[in-house]
This record gives C-alpha cells, sequence and structure tokens, in this order.
C-alpha cells in the first residue's frame, strides 16, 4: 500500500468542512464509483416523476375539462423529450458514452418538468392553479432525494427552478393578489428547496466518507493478503538458497504422492550432499559457504522443469529434488546431469580465490500404492542411497538398491 495514498485517504476522512470535492485522482475514482452505483437510481426517478406528471393530467380531466386538452398539449410537449431519453438510458452504448452526463441530464429534465408545470398552472383555473405551483416541491423530492443527485446540481436545478417559477410568477401570471401569491410561494419553495438541499448535501457526505471507508478498508484488505502471502513465501522458502524449505517439500511430496497414486506413476526422488562441506566452510569462510549453499541450489532447481517437481534444501548441505512421472533410470540421468554441473562450476571468492565443489547424490523412485511405500519410504532409499555414494568416494550417483560399482555407467 502506498504511504501517500493511505494519508490522503485518512486526511480526507478525517475532514469536517463543507467541501465536497476530493483530489482530482480521488474524485474522478469516487465518480465513477458513483455512476456504478446511482445509474439506476436516476433511471427510477425519471420514470417515476414521468409519471407523476403525466398522470396528474387526468385530474385536468375532472378538475377543469375545457383546459384539459391544452394541459395536456404542455405535459406531450415537455413529456416526450424526457421519455426518448430515459428510453435510451437503457441502451447500453448510450449509457457506454453519455451515461456520465446522468446528472446534467436529470438536472435539466428537472428544468423542463418544472416549466412545464409553471405553463399548467397559467393555463389552469383558480384554484387549481395554485396546485401546480406547489407541485414544484414534489419535483424537487423526485430530484434531490430519489435521483441521489450530487449537491451541485441540486443547487444548480433549484437557482433554474427558482428562476422559471419566478418569471412564471411575476411575468405571465394573471392572478388576484400577486405580491401576496408571490411571496407565499417562494417561502414555501426557499423551505422546500433548503430542506431538500440540506438531506443532498447531508447524503452526499455520508456518501463520500462510506467510499473513503470502503476504499480504505480495501486498500487495508489488500496489504493484509500481501502480507498473508509473504508470510506464506517466508513459511515454505529457505531464506538463505531461495528454494523451498523442508516443510514445503514434505507437504509438496505428500500432494505429488496422491496425485501419482491416482494415476500409477512413479515419482522420482534425488538426495544430494556436498562434499567436504564443512572443510571447505572452515577453510574460506562462512560466507563462502554461504555462497556454495546458494550456487549448488540454483543448479539443482533448474532441473525441476514440470509441473509437480521441487527443489528443496532438505537441511544442512543436503538438497532435494522431487520429480513428477520419473523412474529410476530418468531420476538417475539428471542427478547424474546435476552432479556434472556442480564438478564443473568454479566458485570464486572476494580474495580471487576460485575452486571446485562436488557432490554425492542417492537416487529413487516408487510407484505409489505398490506394496508398503510410501513419501518416507521414498526419501529413506535415497538417503541411503546417498551415504552409499559418499562411502563409495563422493562426487557419484547411486541409485536405491544398487551399490555404486554395479551402478549402470
Amino acid at each position: 500500500m502506498k504511504d501517500a495514498e493511505l494519508n490522503t485517504l485518512h486526511q480526507q476522512l478525517n475532514d469536517r468542512g463543507w467541501h465536497l470535492r476530493f483530489n482530482d485522482e480521488l474524485e474522478h475514482e469516487f465518480q465513477q464509483y458513483y455512476f456504478r452505483r446511482y445509474y439506476v437510481h436516476m433511471q427510477i426517478a425519471g420514470i417515476t416523476g414521468l409519471f407523476v406528471f403525466l398522470a396528474c393530467g387526468l385530474l385536468d380531466l375532472v378538475w377543469m375539462p375545457e383546459m384539459a386538452g391544452r394541459t395536456w398539449l404542455i405535459r406531450l410537449v415537455a413529456g416526450i423529450p424526457m421519455g426518448v431519453a430515459l428510453l435510451l438510458s437503457f441502451w447500453k452504448p448510450f449509457k457506454q458514452r453519455f451515461g456520465q452526463y446522468m446528472q446534467f441530464s436529470t438536472c435539466i429534465f428537472a428544468s423542463v418538468a418544472v416549466g412545464g408545470l409553471i405553463a399548467i398552472s397559467l393555463n389552469s383555473l383558480e384554484p387549481y392553479n395554485y396546485f401546480y405551483y406547489n407541485a414544484i416541491t414534489v419535483a424537487m423530492v423526485m430530484v434531490f432525494v430519489l435521483s441521489r443527485i450530487q449537491f451541485k446540481w441540486g443547487v444548480i436545478s433549484a437557482i433554474i427552478m427558482w428562476f422559471s417559477l419566478n418569471i412564471g410568477l411575476i411575468w405571465f401570471a394573471p392572478m388576484h393578489n400577486k405580491p401576496a401569491i408571490i411571496t407565499i410561494t417562494n417561502y414555501v419553495f426557499f423551505g422546500s428547496a433548503v430542506s431538500a438541499l440540506i438531506g443532498t448535501f447531508l447524503i452526499e457526505r455520508s456518501l463520500r466518507r462510506n467510499y473513503l471507508q470502503s476504499r480504505l478498508l480495501s486498500l487495508e484488505k489488500h496489504d493484509l493478503e500481501e502480507s498473508n502471502l509473504i508470510l506464506q513465501y517466508l513459511s515454505a522458502i529457505d531464506g538463505l538458497t531461495q528454494i523451498a524449505n523442508r516443510r514445503s517439500l514434505d507437504r509438496s511430496l505428500a500432494i505429488e504422492w496422491q496425485r501419482a497414486k491416482r494415476n500409477r506413476e512413479p515419482v522420482g526422488f534425488i538426495m544430494a550432499d556436498i562434499d567436504h562441506f564443512k572443510m571447505f566452510n572452515d577453510t574460506y569462510g562462512h560466507q563462502a559457504g554461504d555462497d556454495c549453499l546458494r550456487v549448488v541450489a540454483s543448479l539443482i532447481k533448474d532441473h525441476a522443469r514440470r509441473p509437480g517437481d521441487l527443489a528443496a534444501r532438505y537441511g544442512g548441505e543436503e538438497f532435494a529434488l522431487v520429480l513428477t512421472n520419473s523412474s529410476t533410470e530418468q531420476a538417475r540421468i539428471i542427478a547424474e546431469q546435476i552432479r556434472i554441473k556442480i564438478m564443473e562450476t568454479v566458485i570464486k571468492y572476494e580474495q580471487s580465490v576460485s575452486t571446485n565443489i562436488t557432490a554425492s547424490f542417492g537416487v529413487a523412485s516408487m510407484v505409489p500404492g505398490q506394496g508398503q511405500n510410501n513419501p518416507d519410504a521414498l526419501i529413506m532409499e535415497a538417503d541411503q542411497a546417498m551415504y552409499r555414494a559418499k562411502r563409495s568416494g563422493r562426487n557419484r550417483v547411486v541409485v536405491s538398491g544398487q551399490h555404486y560399482d554395479d551402478r549402470l555407467q
């Protein structure tokens, strides 16, 4: 986890001010998150608002049938573009290209709906025209609450609605007591708008804090998973040679043994021990001894080439190699290749001293399920063969069940 990113998240989370914006990169990611989460909310708000806008036309047929034709024309002029845009919002190519402008579209359509309500009220009889003026508060609920529009766009919508309302009231409304009606209508509008905008602000602030917390938890979870992977790696890898340790060897051999048992395939095992390592260590020092162990481990690891093969440090200067689906002869050939590679490798040290090393190898192979064999028996046979190689003169490969003198050349 990047410390800078973590600090930024904590600073934003601890911010108790009124600033509803993150830094550019985080704000961009938040807007994408917001779009994915609330796009459907805006669609639902649009469908509900359009339905209510059109359905109220049924009241015109009851209250003022003589004006219903004119008011329905206004509803259709304002409602059809909104309906077309809503249908397009469900079309995937349109959503991918223009979905990011959904809040802007919601703001525009809300303003169109409010303009439509004002036009309907201007063409309605008293006292029904007051119903449509006050219906603007319902439009604000649709925009500010149901659609989950952000505070900035809510303010823009409220300003457009307010201008539209007062233009209709001041210049076009033929009513008695106009100053009183304008005052009362504005009072209701401001009370509703302020309440709705406060709710919108608090909702967006809560949403932003929840986003920061979820992002912080996600980063911490990712960091924890990385730490667990590192711990698993460290628990399975020998720190000096960077190959599998004894614990990892036992676990992998058990898994490979069961797989080979199902497939009735042989499991090959090679045990290797560096010749005269104690003398080498005492002569050249422990650092040189560590270098020697790393070189041998690397050469053995190079021959773990198939899935299921595993090179491991068995302990001290002893190494092991598990070979999948390998007969005794196949394992012996690989052991001989490793022996030659080690013998030909020249190890150089800081004092410009260079030397060659050798190793002794024991080889065994078993087919799981035949007789009383098991992974421990496989290891024991390879280990015994390796000690026979040591006793026979070192720097050689001995196969389990054979003495060095009668091994295959």
